[in-house]
């Protein structure tokens, strides 16, 4: 029986597809990326990526006329990722600041 197949883009990976996209490209995507055109036309660039019960397509980038190189992906996929990382250790901080604070919370909620 065929896997189900799966087109999501990168943005909307949950931590467990991330987790895995970086077990699978640990040195990053270069000579392991598809392009094909969308139905507007734009070049779409994607890896495949396999679980053991689905076969994900993960776009990478959608560009209108412009073809970035996979040096190009690589280098935004692994900002967008520090970027995550970064927000998620900021709304940490915040949550220990109003368990230890409790006036904290309460005044942040009266505005």
């Amino acid at each position: 029986m065929d896997k189900p197949k799966v087109v999501i883009e990168y943005s909307k990976l949950s931590a467990e597809l991330l987790d895995l996209f970086d077990e699978t490209f640990p040195t990053g995507v270069t000579g392991k990326t598809v392009r094909y055109p969308n139905s507007k036309g734009e070049i779409v660039t994607a890896v495949r990526l396999e679980t053991d019960d689905t076969s994900y397509l993960v776009k990478l980038s959608t560009r209108a006329k412009e073809i970035l190189t996979e040096e190009d992906l690589d280098a935004l996929i692994r900002t967008s990722t520090k970027s995550k990382d970064v927000d998620e250790e900021e709304e940490e901080a915040e949550e220990e600041e109003e368990e230890e604070d409790p006036r904290k919370a309460s005044t942040d909620d009266e505005d």
